[in-house]
């Protein structure tokens, strides 16, 4: 989480929308990853996560 906070600040700018992905094996935490991370880079307290089913979009919101 540190190593996608670390790049996401490298390239915020005002009015510019920040987007990573996080690659890792399954059943490794990568929702809870997603999640902690979001939680440390919104600044603005309104964060749009996308996904594309709608199972991921579950976990998702439970993590």
């Amino acid at each position: 989480m540190d190593a996608a906070v670390r790049a996401l600040g490298d390239v915020a700018s005002p009015g510019m929308g920040l987007r990573a992905t996080i690659v890792s094996a399954c059943g490794t935490g990568k929702a809870l990853m997603g999640a902690h991370t979001a939680l440390r880079v919104a600044r603005s307290g309104r964060l749009l996560v996308l996904v594309p089913t709608l199972d991921l979009l579950v976990q998702t919101v439970a993590a």
